[in-house]
């Protein structure tokens, strides 16, 4: 790791880098449902599609997140791979604008989400090795929260306020141009990590093994993070992708106010994984999942009770948005903590991948068929249900943090269930 104190080191670099990498991911991710109001018309486009385009784009994006992150994982090569994949999702991107029909549409946001479903493991792994312990929780908590900031908070604003100016088809144009410029930046300056060992993590081998490889798949941890992973992305992609429509559809807000009502939500949910992250590493993982968890619950319940009542609603946004904060912690952090840091990013890969091909499929096209049947309310329903259930199960997770573990006899996490 780089020896440079201060500021100016390579940790902060490194963390800095990896923020704006991932938030762009979400950025370009996201931007579909943002826009939709002004896709579906010319496109012939109903709710159902909608749901089905997000769900098919989570299908490949878990697809390819276990495949090629345990890929880098033997292979040892983080960072080509990376730079890969920051090209092809920004691409993928772009050629969004040039769509004419559902099945182009299909076909395109497919390919997005098979380039975009590494770059999360990578990035947490190569984050994981080149943090310090006292900072592991906040590092990659502040890597995650790019999606909130970024993906929920800038995006809802600067996409709708493109597509208004320039042309839906021009939006997607002008948010590819900074995924391309990352891809550069990553190529040029960032260095392939090299693990460092740990005594509160389980032991590292220079050459892995098939059993070591098929042992993270029995890791107690790991399966209740997918378990509570499933739900969250069945509640952050639900919201996202239908409560554009919501607002446009079932309210009289204007455009600026919707912005506002989306642009908070992501802005809380930014703090609020930042924040729960940087919690956990003082107190502990398991009483931040549990608070910020049971927080996201009362958010799709207190929007559909007051989404006509706009200050009522913002009061609500601005409070249950920060019970996101448990994301980092159930999707990166504690899969990390739980294994071999050799095997960091096929822990972390096999969360997001259960949780986009279950989750990421079933919750949105779900929600879209209901939404379609009983109206636009019931998306919202299915988020809160969601919610609640990976609360349950956040229970059954055992300790990872440092600080914690420092104070147990236990100095390896359990591996087996």
């Amino acid at each position: 790791m780089e020896k440079r104190k201060g500021f100016f080191r390579y940790e902060n670099f490194l963390v800095i880098t990896m923020f704006l990498v991932v938030g762009l991911v979400f950025l370009d991710r996201l931007s579909l449902g943002f826009i939709f109001p002004r896709i579906a018309p010319e496109l012939g486009l109903s709710n159902t599609q909608l749901g089905i385009t997000v769900s098919v784009t989570g299908l490949f994006f878990g697809l390819s997140t276990l495949i090629f992150a345990s890929l880098s994982d033997f292979l040892g090569k983080k960072k080509p791979m990376l730079v890969i994949f920051v090209f092809l999702f920004s691409i993928a991107t772009l050629l969004s604008g040039i769509v004419g029909s559902f099945a182009t549409l299909l076909l395109v946001r497919g390919i997005m989400g098979l380039a975009e479903g590494p770059v999360m493991p990578l990035v947490q792994s190569i984050v994981i090795h080149e943090s310090s312990e006292q900072r592991r929780g906040l590092n990659m908590g502040i890597v995650q929260s790019s999606s909130s900031l970024i993906g929920g908070t800038l995006a809802p604003v600067l996409t709708v306020a493109l597509a208004a100016s320039f042309g839906w088809r021009s939006s997607f144009y002008i948010i590819a141009i900074p995924g391309i410029l990352m891809g550069l930046i990553i190529w040029k300056f960032l260095k392939e990590p090299k693990p460092s060992m740990s005594l509160h993590v389980v032991p590292i081998k220079s050459k892995p093994t098939k059993a070591d490889y098929i042992r993270v798949f029995k890791t107690r941890n790991v399966w209740l993070s997918t378990i509570v992973g499933i739900c969250n992305m069945i509640y952050i992609l639900s919201l996202t992708a239908f409560l554009p429509t919501i607002y446009a559809e079932s309210t009289n807000y204007g455009e600026a106010q919707i912005g506002m009502l989306l642009g908070f939500m992501g802005l809380m949910m930014f703090i609020g994984q930042f924040g729960g992250a940087a919690i956990s590493d003082r107190i502990g993982r398991l009483p931040a999942i549990k608070v910020f968890s049971l927080l996201a619950i009362f958010l799709p319940i207190s929007i559909a009770l007051s989404y006509h009542n706009f200050g009522v609603l913002l009061i609500s946004i601005l409070v249950f948005s920060l019970g996101n904060g448990y994301q980092p912690l159930i999707m990166n952090i504690i899969p990390a903590e739980s294994v071999s840091r050799t095997f960091s990013a096929t822990a972390i890969s096999f969360v997001i991948l259960t949780s986009e091909i279950i989750g990421g499929s079933f919750g949105p096209t779900v929600s879209g068929i209901l939404a379609d049947r009983f109206g636009l309310m019931a998306p919202l329903w299915v988020t809160a249900a969601a919610a609640f259930v990976g609360f349950l199960f956040t229970f059954g997770i055992r300790e990872t943090a440092p600080i914690k573990l420092k104070h147990s006899s236990n100095k390896e996490i359990p591996a087996q269930v």
